[in-house]
């Protein structure tokens, strides 16, 4: 949300400043091209730093450099009407402004409103019914995005293609932190392996590839090129639960093991006093739930996960709560 304001800012500090030390009349020709000439210098000059935080670990964002552009127009338009004797073509112009100001706000608010929404949809965690839900998840190998195949709640489910790599995963940073009351963690999950999977578990030999993660949101139907894998041929998918107490994130959280076959739906559930139990040298902390990962071990190349419907299921309100 900062990103139109700063460079409006910086827009219009450069803009009076000039008009200061070298005044130009209204309208002028010189007056038009220095106005032009400043703000292509800072749309490019935002340009340049969004790609500089590469170089620093972070990536680029288009919807930054987006609202840097629209912040140096907002200000461009307020500087217009600063000059302008017309008092409709000045309001006009102000108000201009103040939508392209409030068009980059658009973003940060629905995201906002999902994160409000993390509390309130308790005990839903997930469902991937928005494209902004699937921004409360890290994926740290892979490409996501929707699907409408495997669909158990709402309209669309998760598709996750992990890399082929040994332990591919994705977590939920956003999560309601207190499950006192939490019974059981459950969700749907299908994996589905195609041709180019089965051929290379076929093979003796087989090295790691697949893409780089790239964030998008693609809505896909169901894969028809997609082959089953052979019938012995299971994954081994682990469902952890990480609290904030956590020392670790192998031995000090909880997990549940599952075994998948490629194109069979499976329920997971997650009982209570597993999670509890989970940690090696404690008890997970009901009251402190920090994380929620999913993660697979050495998927291989080709494989697809469909995700849906995450969920808590609660204890009946007659019992007592217990840490």
């Amino acid at each position: 949300m900062v990103h139109a304001p700063l460079f409006a800012g910086l827009t219009m500090l450069t803009l009076v400043l000039l008009q200061i030390m070298r005044p130009q009349p209204f309208g002028s020709s010189v007056w038009i091209k220095r106005l032009l000439f400043i703000a292509a210098t800072l749309f490019v000059a935002g340009i340049l730093v969004e790609l500089l935080q590469g170089t620093i670990g972070r990536s680029a964002s288009v919807h930054d450099a987006i609202a840097n552009g629209l912040g140096i127009l907002a200000a461009s338009a307020w500087f217009v009407a600063s000059g302008m004797s017309s008092s409709v073509g000045r309001r006009s112009l102000q108000l201009l402004g103040a939508i392209f100001i409030g068009l980059t706000w658009w973003g940060p608010l629905e995201i906002i409103r999902d994160c409000l929404k993390v509390e309130s949809d308790f005990p839903r965690i997930a469902s991937f019914e928005t494209p902004v839900e699937i921004t409360r998840w890290h994926f740290n190998r892979g490409r996501r995005g929707r699907t409408t195949s495997n669909v158990t709640d709402g309209e669309f489910a998760l598709r996750w293609s992990p890399k082929d790599a040994p332990h591919p995963a994705m977590t939920l940073l956003e999560v309601a932190s207190n499950w006192s009351d939490v019974e059981t963690l459950e969700l749907d999950i299908v994996l589905i392996a195609k041709a180019t999977a089965t051929d290379a578990d076929q093979q003796v030999a087989s090295g790691p590839g697949g893409d780089d993660p790239a964030p998008s949101d693609p809505i896909t139907a169901d894969p028809a090129t997609s082959s089953p894998a052979a019938p012995d041929r299971t994954w081994e998918v682990i469902l952890k639960v990480i609290d904030e107490g956590h020392e670790d994130y192998h031995d000090d959280v909880a997990k549940h093991y599952v075994t998948l076959r490629s194109g069979e739906p499976q329920h997971v559930i997650f009982p209570r006093q597993s999670m509890i139990d989970g940690p090696k040298h404690r008890q997970l902390d009901m009251t402190r739930i920090k994380m929620v990962s999913l993660l697979i071990s050495e998927p291989g190349p080709g494989v697809e996960l469909n995700v849906d419907h995450l969920h808590a299921t609660l204890k009946p309100s007659g019992d007592q709560p217990t840490p």
